[in-house]
């Protein structure tokens, strides 16, 4: 699978940073805005490395009012 156009591909150093803003609970929000990737970049990263990460707050304040 080709990377989308004008992004460029994921350095190890970038995998490794994405690990430990995870493992100290940073937000997907924070860590994209960190990494200058979209939130979606970040999660699918961390997905394919099999990293949590952390949900969203404003997911959890939607589900929890309904």
């Amino acid at each position: 699978v080709m990377p989308v156009v004008g992004s460029p591909p994921w350095t190890p150093e970038e995998d490794e940073r994405l690990r430990a803003l995870a493992l100290s609970a940073t937000s997907v929000a924070v860590m994209a805005e960190q990494m200058k990737r979209s939130e979606a970049a970040v999660r699918n990263r961390a997905y394919r490395l099999k990293i949590v990460v952390t949900k969203s707050r404003l997911l959890r304040l939607k589900a929890k009012g309904k």
